[in-house]
């Protein structure tokens, strides 16, 4: 142990005698380090907000969705959406079912007095917001029920979308918007969406009208784009889509499981498409900086073989004076350990801060609650690839220094 000690010191003094040196070596190993802390810290930050906007969602509910079926030697066709008499046989025959929430999304003309913007528009129940769970309104009101019985020509108006078609001083709670030539009164806005990965749909840039009045307004039909189905407290998810899927097959005639034209989604489901997009983008991003380690690993490599070259005279004395091979090597060992060792701490502190920069800069940009986040396995791995690039790129030059000939070093000038 006090070898060690004494090695770190006589490292430490070397570092310092030529600090620019030095500082320029340690370059490679901060920018490697700090870029991978970096991106490790933005990639986990996007993991833990997409995790609380899906866990959002809540953990009993799941969603249908229609589904071209594949088959051999056939091009893909669309699969026809669901009815609402679809929603009402659910409602009767599936036990593990609580609520049954449909909804309907189709493009939109938007226009308000001089201002037109393509747009799209969501139908759902007064109770909308809550099965979301993502938006708020900010002004004015929700629809409520009767508006949706009576298919009133009402909408909440997007906060994006809001202000493309008024101005800030507007008001739009009141006015009244075109959605394909015809009109429609504003009876509320909505908070602006959070959040990197949402989910779609991004209501936040266009409309959302009772269910009622997008069917026979706009699309004129009772067509269902997608399903949310809330279980019953206790029921089993698989039981349930067991349930549901039997319904689906009966109503669609569906002869075989393989021809089913829908499909079950969960929110476990977005979270493991969530996660392996996030783990490539962190992976590819993540093996481009490793690069400049091994970039900065090779510098240490040089500088190494340059001390040893400019110490050779004191390699001989020292070794003429009892010191073995293996404390020479132990030495210049140390001395490439400490130098990786600190250019790995100072870039786990610039890596971090350069993530919480560029998450500044997009919460400004993405309007998103980005947030870095380090695990502290990273930091641990950090400091231990920089000991251990100071290892494998130390080794040859601390062997070096360790096979000098005492006697012909002792006279290198």
């Amino acid at each position: 142990m006090t070898t060690l000690v004494v090695s770190v010191r006589i490292a430490l003094a070397a570092l310092m005698q030529n600090r620019v040196r030095s500082i320029l070596t340690l370059l490679g190993m901060v920018i490697g380090v700090g870029a991978v802390i970096a991106i490790v810290s933005l990639g986990e930050g996007l993991r833990k907000d997409f995790e609380t906007q899906i866990t959002a969602l809540g953990a009993d509910v799941f969603y249908m969705t229609p589904k071209s079926p594949k088959r051999p030697g056939q091009a893909p066709k669309s699969a026809a959406p669901f009815k609402m008499a679809d929603m009402r046989a659910i409602e009767e025959h599936c036990p593990s079912v609580q609520r049954v929430v449909p909804s309907v999304e189709t493009g939109v003309m938007a226009k308000y007095r001089n201002v037109t913007r393509q747009s799209h528009v969501v139908g759902g129940y007064d109770d909308y917001l809550q099965s979301a769970n993502v938006e708020k309104v900010d002004r004015g009101r929700f629809f409520d029920r009767a508006e949706v019985q009576n298919s009133a020509r009402v909408v909440v108006i997007g906060h994006d979308i809001s202000q493309d078609l008024f101005e800030d001083w507007e008001d739009p709670v009141g006015k009244l918007v075109k959605l394909n030539g015809v009109n429609y009164t504003v009876v509320g806005t909505l908070t602006e969406r959070k959040g990197v990965m949402a989910g779609p749909p991004d209501v936040s840039t266009g409309f959302i009208a009772p269910i009622t009045t997008v069917q026979k307004r706009v699309l004129g039909s009772e067509d269902v784009f997608w399903v949310s189905l809330y279980l019953k407290p206790g029921a089993d998810l698989t039981v349930a889509k067991d349930e549901v899927a039997q319904v689906m097959r009966q109503r669609r005639r569906v002869r075989n499981v393989s021809d089913d034209d829908f499909q079950f989604i969960s929110p476990d489901d977005f979270l493991k498409a969530g996660n392996q997009v996030i783990n490539v983008m962190v992976g590819v991003f993540g093996a481009i900086a490793f690069i400049s380690l091994l970039v900065g690993g090779v510098g240490i490599m040089n500088i190494m073989l340059v001390s040893v070259t400019e110490r050779t005279r004191e390699i001989g004395i020292r070794m003429a004076m009892g010191a073995n091979r293996a404390v020479v090597l132990n030495q210049f060992l140390v001395e490439a350990v400490v130098l990786t060792l600190i250019g790995g701490l100072i870039g786990i502190i610039l890596g971090f801060g350069a993530a919480v920069g560029v998450s500044f800069l997009l919460e400004r940009v993405l309007n998103t609650n980005w947030s870095p986040h380090i695990p502290p396995v990273w930091v641990a791995y950090a400091v231990g690839v920089s000991v251990l690039v100071g290892v494998i790129f130390g080794v040859y030059p601390a062997f070096k220094a360790s096979q000098l000939d005492p006697v012909e070093a002792m006279r290198y000038e």
